[in-house]
């Protein structure tokens, strides 16, 4: 079963890993057509069988997929999913949720992203702290930074924007900059004229990881290359130490909100659901 409907609230980090199967069971049990070998819809229908995307009112509005090593009918293969975005309007819940295949040496074989649309009344949990790279996120980080002297005596004689930046499915991004003076930010905004100094760039799911992983390694993911930068190079490179103290804001508020949320209602331990 899948973290969607197993737990009677959806939120930004929660977790569902499946058990591991054989290709050809899954799809010989689903009742489904094997594509053929290496068939780029193969992955995708495994995927879909092994976390039970079939929601109750829910619907599938759109797929971004990416073939590392296509899975074939004798791999065994399980799949892991994490939410990475939950955006609620008037009528209508979207959901994004990250999912992987990955075989049993631990390798990721294909991922991809899934945006869901639920229906009205659907229960979920939307937070400013969980809302990465939105003015809310980065005005709730705004006042602690803004004690914390390692922060602004980094950027004491500095003057320009950060931008950062959160991909997400179906070609969407949230973005923010961070108009900064002496070590002090004194503006936030989604944009601002000329643009920001540089902008880190990560998908989702980096930023989930990083933000809700057990270890602060964001040092360890920018030198594996997992953020990328635009704008003045030199600058990003020269500010990682801020950057880094920002990461430790953001981490500590949205582990903070989720503890508090844990406390109040009835989710699976540690967010994980596994089937």
């Amino acid at each position: 079963m899948s973290v969607l409907t197993q737990q009677q609230r959806v939120a930004v980090g929660d977790r569902a890993v499946s058990a591991e199967r054989r290709v050809s069971d899954v799809i010989a049990a689903s009742g489904a057509t094997f594509p053929g070998s290496g068939a780029s819809l193969t992955g995708v229908v495994i995927a879909g069988v092994l976390d039970a995307s079939n929601l109750d009112g829910a619907a599938r509005t759109g797929l971004q997929w990416n073939t590392v090593s296509a899975v074939e009918a004798d791999d065994v293969v399980r799949a892991e999913s994490v939410i990475t975005r939950v955006q609620r309007s008037e009528d209508t819940v979207e959901v994004d949720r990250h999912l992987r295949l990955i075989d049993e040496n631990g390798s990721v074989r294909e991922q991809g992203v899934e945006t869901w649309r639920l229906p009205e009344g659907s229960a979920v949990g939307t937070d400013p702290a969980t809302d990465f790279c939105t003015v809310a996120w980065a005005e709730l980080l705004r006042e602690a930074l803004a004690d914390d002297r390692n922060f602004t005596s980094s950027l004491a004689t500095w003057d320009g924007t950060i931008g950062l930046c959160c991909l997400d499915g179906s070609g969407h991004s949230r973005e923010v900059h961070l108009r900064i003076y002496r070590g002090r930010i004194i503006d936030i905004s989604r944009r601002v004229p000329g643009g920001a100094t540089f902008t880190l760039r990560a998908p989702a799911s980096t930023w989930v990881d990083l933000i809700f992983g057990e270890h602060h390694d964001f040092m360890r993911r920018a030198i594996r290359g997992e953020f990328s930068s635009a704008g003045d190079g030199y600058e990003y490179l020269r500010l990682t130490k801020p950057l880094d103290i920002l990461v430790t804001h953001a981490r500590a508020a949205a582990n903070d909100r989720r503890c508090a949320q844990n406390d109040t209602s009835p989710l699976t331990g540690g967010r994980e659901a596994r089937s």
